[in-house]
């Protein structure tokens, strides 16, 4: 059954399932009201159980083309988020239908901005196509993950979906990704992110409690230099493992990190820590950090512009509109190496160069 929060009474009366209603009130509600769902019309059912809490739900999903089943962890983040806008006395409706898009917005916010807050896996053009509807309205949205568990805080290495690639903010030369617990009442941002390969990347997490919470949302800080150097620390270890990982590798031949090191003279197994280092805005690369950047040692050997060794397909982009943004990190990249060979490849100074690297594409 598909559930919701918010339903229509015969009369036309809207009924929100928030904290303000006690059990033995809703039970009464139910004895005397039939409920109707606000966007399809349908009739509901108000469910009051003790495992999840008290919701409407259709008789079957066929009935609203509009939504999905819910867990509870979806429906009390959903209410907690709207008793945290009500709390700060910030008009915010509770799955709003817009019409125009036909999609309903779990917040709206002063009918200006949209709060999504997603637990469950979805395709990520799914939150592609619903940011691009809410855009057409003129209407700001913030992508919030569900969690169960809360992260220590740390820098770390972070597991980040491909749809939750697409629900990352960007503010102020800023990228994180906000999420919330709904147990523990509690934001955690995962930011200042350092893709290493895959849906693998390195952050550092953060925790505000919602009584701390603002809005605007608070927004995360720049890394101080001690949390870029644990950002470098925590990337070499994932680096080591990488090349570790290649020396089990079939058909050597065809492997591209051992035909790369041979190219290049370079000793595989002490392999110079110039190559796989953290890049801000590497997603935009497909593939492992070591081997994007042996690739482009390679090219500058051969000079080989950094536009041509894109178009040749040896450095994919992670998608095609990545272009402009592949470059600047390419860009980046060079100017690391131009840095260090300078002086010598294992030189103190290369967390200095990188720090400043990052502070200047911030």
């Amino acid at each position: 059954m598909e559930e919701i929060l918010v339903a229509r009474t015969e009369a036309g009366n809207l009924i929100y399932l928030t904290n303000t209603y006690s059990a033995k009130e809703l039970t009464g509600l139910k004895a005397v009201h039939q409920f109707f769902c606000p966007d399809c019309g349908s009739k509901v059912l108000l469910k009051i159980g003790e495992i999840k809490i008290p919701h409407f739900a259709h008789k079957s999903t066929a009935l609203c083309g509009n939504g999905e089943p819910e867990s509870s962890l979806h429906l009390q983040g959903k209410m907690l988020l709207h008793q945290f806008f009500s709390d700060k006395r910030i008009s915010a409706e509770l799955e709003t239908y817009l019409p125009e898009i036909r999609q309903r917005a779990d917040v709206l916010v002063e009918r200006k901005s949209v709060i999504e807050f997603q637990c469950s896996p979805i395709a990520s053009t799914d939150v592609v196509r619903r940011s691009a509807a809410y855009s057409r309205l003129g209407l700001h949205f913030t992508w919030i993950v569900g969690i169960k568990e809360s992260r220590d805080n740390k820098i770390q290495i972070l597991n980040i979906k491909e749809y939750q690639r697409e629900m990352i903010l960007r503010q102020d030369h800023l990228s994180y990704l906000l999420l919330l617990n709904p147990a523990m009442k509690q934001f955690q941002y995962y930011s200042n992110l350092f893709h290493i390969s895959g849906s693998r990347w390195i952050g550092k997490v953060a925790s505000i409690s919602m009584d701390l919470q603002s809005y605007p949302f608070a927004m995360p800080r720049l890394l101080s230099r001690n949390d870029f150097d644990s950002v470098c620390a925590v990337f070499l270890k994932a680096r080591n493992d990488f090349i570790r990982s290649q020396f089990f590798a079939k058909k050597r031949y065809q492997n591209p990190f051992w035909i790369l090191c041979y190219e290049l003279g370079l000793d595989m197994r002490n392999l110079p820590q110039i190559i796989g280092v953290p890049i801000r805005g590497a997603e935009s690369v497909a593939g492992n950090a070591v081997i994007w950047q042996l690739q482009l040692a390679r090219a500058k050997r051969l000079g080989i512009s950094y536009e041509n060794l894109l178009s040749s397909g040896k450095i994919k982009l992670q998608k095609q509109q990545d272009t402009d943004k592949a470059l600047r990190v390419l860009k980046d990249y060079a100017d690391f190496l131009d840095e260090m060979e300078a002086g010598e490849w294992m030189s103190a100074k290369q967390r200095d160069v990188l720090y400043d690297i990052y502070c200047k594409s911030v």
